[in-house]
């Protein structure tokens, strides 16, 4: 969508009122509710993306059609939950090294395991979770990943994708619905779509 475009006119969600993340947005439509259509700068995939979220300016990298990095984040207020997305976009013949590609993804989600394969049409998901304790001066905080290496079936696309989730202030502690969480993952994950 044009970033330009007036946000007076546009959905009061952060997507659209953020000038960055706007350029993102294909349509102030929602594809489910509570969720908008954004497509890479690429132009290599689509997937659903949350009201409550924006793509961080300071973290986004596009190298021509074959690459490209952004950081999704979110705060849901009333639950005291932040939440994030890091996806990292590629075109080119080494996605289907898939073994060196979940050594990677390992490496940035601080795991050490194995991946469930979920098969679809379109795309193979290769999912892990786990958790790491970040509590401080007694203030406990657990930071929970979800994450995959989403494959494409059909072309040499792929998505490295994480989804963390925290609670925004240790201080007031917060509840995590874990198994939530993980339904949302998976729900993002499995809305990527792959174009050529």
């Amino acid at each position: 969508m044009d970033s330009k475009a007036h946000p007076e006119k546009l959905p009061d969600t952060i997507p659209f009122q953020d000038e960055f993340t706007r350029k993102f947005m294909v349509s102030p439509k929602e594809v489910k509710e509570g969720y908008y259509l954004f497509r890479s700068k690429t132009g290599g995939f689509t997937m659903w993306f949350p009201k409550d979220a924006k793509v961080n300016n300071g973290f986004y990298e596009k190298h021509d059609k074959y690459y490209e990095s952004s950081v999704i984040a979110g705060v849901r207020e009333e639950e005291n939950i932040t939440y994030s997305v890091d996806l990292t976009y590629e075109k080119r013949n080494i996605t289907n090294e898939i073994d060196i590609n979940l050594n990677l993804l390992s490496g940035y989600a601080n795991y050490n395991g194995k991946y469930t394969k979920i098969e679809a049409d379109r795309n193979t998901i290769y999912f892990a979770k786990n958790e790491n304790d970040i509590s401080v001066d007694n203030k406990k905080n657990i930071d929970y990943k979800f994450f995959a290496y989403i494959k494409s079936n059909h072309s040499p696309q792929a998505v490295r994708f994480i989804y963390k989730v925290k609670c925004e202030d240790a201080t007031r502690g917060c509840h995590i619905d874990v198994d939530r969480e993980e339904e949302l993952a998976k729900m993002l994950m499995k809305s990527i779509e792959f174009h050529d």
